[in-house]
């Protein structure tokens, strides 16, 4: 097994709600069979605990990459399969990760491909998570925006009606609110020409508006063990390597601002890494552009894309480990 750098460790980095999209790594699923593998073992837990094929919601003919992937009982155990698959394929390829990086879902990834909670039981908790926050939390959204947090203080109106969910860059941030007024937040940002776009999540998570799910959901996890990571487990909930886990952390996980941009300097400060963007969207090559210095001696790849190219992009991985 190898790295993909002689000097610098290799970081597989897993992200959350929201970069989730249909037919996502159709061209892996095709081509790849641990990656196939893994998705249909995936798609047969969450068949036989919640009684649908996760592998039928994200490949359905019926739909395009362009709509919007947001029922959360099929994006959850969905988006926790694609990243934990594409691990496992670049594994099985000799791409070992020297360090993990999750943020929000990713951090479940994360876990479970370090060796702290088997896969099944991961997957089942994520795929249980959805019906908890359905009967306790009002209707969310989460809108990624280019811009500093510092737009919410801009702002009377933001203020009011947002809190921020996440701070990924310099100039990135992730605000939540209620649903109801998805509309009046876009207006503002438009008005403050604040570049933004609406994830396909239907809950605030990593704010106040999630808050009634605390008691259930504490309940739903107070079962699950945790055993001593086999890599570094980097958490943006916390900005560091996870120590130790149990329900009250897997509340934080949700619940708390995700810390991207603290994260990924906490790491740089040790010397940095070869970033592997393991998220369908490539959503921490967009977010480490911006966080990078220019003296970082530090990589970044990723592997996914709603653009296609997966396939070009995983040749490019292997020849590097070669």
């Amino acid at each position: 097994m190898h790295s993909t750098s002689p000097s610098l460790p290799t970081a597989f980095c897993f992200a959350g709600q929201g970069s989730q999209y249909y037919h996502m790594a159709a061209d892996l699923m095709n081509t790849d069979a641990v990656f196939r593998q893994w998705m249909e073992i995936g798609d047969r837990i969450v068949s036989n605990a919640q009684g649908f094929s996760p592998l039928a919601a994200i490949y359905d003919k019926a739909r395009s990459r362009s709509d919007a992937f947001d029922r959360l009982e099929h994006s959850h155990p969905s988006l926790f399969m694609v990243q934990f698959a594409a691990a496992k394929m670049l594994q099985a390829r000799g791409l070992r990760p020297d360090l993990l990086v999750g943020v929000s879902l990713g951090e479940f990834v994360a876990m479970s491909l370090a060796g702290m909670i088997p896969f099944e039981v991961a997957l089942k908790a994520v795929a249980e998570q959805p019906e908890v926050f359905r009967k306790t939390c009002p209707p969310g959204a989460l809108i990624a925006t280019l811009a500093p947090p510092s737009v919410r203080d801009a702002s009377a109106l933001l203020r009011d009606l947002t809190e921020i969910a996440g701070i990924n860059a310099e100039r990135h941030c992730v605000l939540a609110c209620e649903a109801a007024n998805t509309e009046a937040v876009s207006e503002e940002l438009r008005r403050l020409d604040s570049p933004f776009q609406p994830l396909p999540v239907p809950f605030a998570f990593h704010s106040r508006w999630i808050d009634g799910a605390e008691e259930t959901y504490l309940q739903a996890v107070s079962g699950l063990r945790f055993e001593t990571p086999f890599w570094p487990v980097w958490s943006c909930c916390l900005g560091r390597p996870v120590e130790a886990a149990d329900g009250p952390f897997l509340w934080r996980i949700v619940r708390d601002r995700m810390q991207l941009q603290a994260t990924f300097a906490a790491i740089e400060t040790q010397g940095g890494a070869h970033y592997v963007d393991l998220s369908p969207t490539g959503t921490f090559v967009a977010v480490l552009r911006q966080d990078l210095r220019k003296h970082s001696t530090s990589k970044i790849s990723a592997l996914m894309s709603p653009f296609g190219g997966d396939l070009k992009r995983l040749d490019a991985l292997c020849g590097e480990i070669a």
